[in-house]
């Protein structure tokens, strides 16, 4: 999951320039961006608080460096109304969706109806320009009570549904609430999610080390696909190597994955019908099929295993102890070649080749953030998804590598891609890409070239797998609401479609609760008609 830093913190305590205080956060992996925007001046802190006639400059800056920005706090001393066109602006120009404000100083009964007349007003002029108000709760205004509800929930009461909650989990418990009841307790206008964190007494810690129930409240935010920032504003070392430490923190709470089960199921394609062949009491992910011996080969808990009609062995992978769900057999069958996390360096994945018949497994890629998804019909080459810093920005292409190593090459230019899978023929690599906005489907030459959007649907569309015969392409979909389009979460709502392998009749095979980990890989059977996935339950 995307996740986002509030700037409030890191402008005050960085030591450097706005400039680069953005340069040296972007490259730590966040990709959302929150900051706060005068309306009007206000001396002396237009480092953190920016001027609107500073905007474009930090604006360009921060697309440059790919940080999205999905809200922005707003300050203001003239009647907030008076702003209305202000807020337009930046909306239309910026492409910010959300503002967010606060609740009134004085919460007396009058304050509070002056407040939601006010932002109801600004709420409605803003939904016709596409964004949204969103109100943040404090500590004072979670801990003071009007009619049994926090004077936070009393003002959306009374701005009637059309204001959002941004729901501050630190501030929440401060003010002696449970931070996931109060998020459940307003679902229907919870849109964004602001991590700070507190010791047991009291005092604020960095995100993640305290007594805020920060992972159950990532899991609610990343189940309805809430923008997640984090807002350290306490910062006792060095602000940017706290920041990484809560980034790689944040970066575990994806995977945490406690309590699951999966369930390995073979779909038929004729029919739709679909057979469960097991149950594990643990997390396995991504199904490859095996020609030569029926078995379906999957990873779980770091080490790659096989199963066939219930018998399940371990493959021995030697040092590669940490594979993720992108991982490939060789044409053939002779070796996998696995994605191999590593701890040390934060977000961190190489390609390694582990051959069956014996032999030390090699590493294949240098750089990192590498993730395997395709080798070649004629076995020359292999196809991965990389993260990689260009000119100062993160960029998420396809790259391709011989099996022996060597220097990448790039094959992509603009927009997160991922999952590229050679075809049958080996004349195509498809792969699934942003660059028309959702994720989408998409088919490109082996050398790049003729990229080409395949899949029409008003969804995110991930991972095509073609089948052997080359005939149809299955792939992953999760409704748009749900999450963004260059996420693809675990324990969601998820489908399964297929198509024609020239993009046509495209159709729904069947819902099921799962995502990352259940079609990651091509799972086609050698027959073409049955295709393997996992689906899952939390127990």
């Amino acid at each position: 999951m995307d996740l986002g830093i509030q700037l409030y913190g890191i402008l005050t305590h960085s030591p450097l320039p706005p400039e680069e205080t953005l340069r040296r956060t972007a490259a730590l992996g966040y990709t959302l961006a929150e900051p706060c925007i005068a309306l009007d001046p206000i001396p002396g802190l237009e480092k953190v608080f920016w001027p609107l006639a500073d905007l474009p400059r930090y604006f360009a800056l921060m697309a440059e460096l790919g940080l999205s920005v999905p809200s922005a706090h707003i300050a203001w001393s003239a009647p907030l109304t008076s702003h209305i066109p202000d807020l337009i602006a930046v909306a239309e120009r910026f492409g910010v969706r959300a503002f967010v404000v606060k609740t009134p100083r004085e919460t007396d009964d009058c304050s509070l109806q002056a407040a939601s007349i006010a932002y109801m007003t600004a709420a409605d002029a803003l939904a016709e320009h596409g964004a949204a108000l969103l109100l943040h709760n404090e500590k004072d205004d979670i801990a003071g009570k009007r009619g049994g509800k926090t004077v936070c929930e009393h003002l959306l009461d009374l701005c009637q549904g059309r204001v959002g909650l941004q729901a501050d989990i630190g501030w929440a418990l401060a003010g002696g609430e449970d931070p996931a009841a109060l998020i459940r307790r307003n679902l229907h206008l919870f849109r964004s999610l602001h991590y700070k964190d507190f010791d047991a007494a009291g005092k604020p810690v960095r995100v993640g080390t305290g007594a805020v129930p920060t992972q159950a409240c990532f899991d609610l935010a990343r189940a309805h696909g809430i923008p997640q920032i984090v807002d350290q504003d306490s910062f006792e070392g060095d602000p940017f190597e706290e920041l990484a430490a809560i980034r790689a923190l944040t970066s575990s709470w994806t995977g945490a994955r406690a309590n699951t089960v999966s369930y390995l199921n073979i779909l038929d394609w004729e029919t739709g019908e679909v057979r469960t062949a097991a149950r594990f009491d643990r997390v396995i992910e991504a199904p490859n099929w095996m020609r030569s011996t029926g078995e379906l080969v999957y990873n779980s808990d770091g080490l790659i295993y096989a199963w066939k009609d219930g018998r399940e062995r371990l493959i021995p992978t030697g040092p590669c102890n940490a594979c993720n769900n992108d991982h490939v057999l060789a044409p053939d069958e002779k070796a996998i070649a696995v994605s191999h996390m590593t701890f040390t360096e934060g977000f961190s994945s190489r390609v390694w080749i582990v051959p069956f018949g014996g032999g030390e497994p090699y590493r294949v890629t240098e750089n990192s953030p590498s993730f395997l998804h395709g080798w070649s019909p004629d076995g020359k080459e292999l196809a991965y998804c990389a993260f990689r810093q260009i000119d100062g920005r993160r960029e998420v292409d396809i790259y391709a590598i011989f099996p022996e190593g060597g220097e990448e090459r790039r094959l992509t230019f603009g927009g997160f891609n991922d999952g590229p899978e050679y075809s049958p023929d080996g004349r195509y690599i498809w792969f699934n890409s942003t660059r028309s906005g959702l994720m989408q489907a998409w088919r490109m030459r082996r050398d790049g070239s003729e990229p080409t959007r395949m899949t029409t649907l008003e969804e995110n569309c991930w991972f095509p797998h073609v089948s052997p015969d080359g005939r149809r392409v299955a792939f992953i979909v999760y409704h748009k609401g749900h999450l963004l389009p260059a996420e693809h979460l675990p324990n969601m709502q998820a489908e399964i479609w297929a198509m024609d392998a020239d993009g046509g009749n495209e159709r729904r095979l069947c819902s099921f609760f799962g995502g990352q980990g259940s079609l990651n890989v091509n799972s086609w059977a050698p027959d073409s008609r049955h295709l393997a996935f996992v689906s899952y339950e939390t127990v």
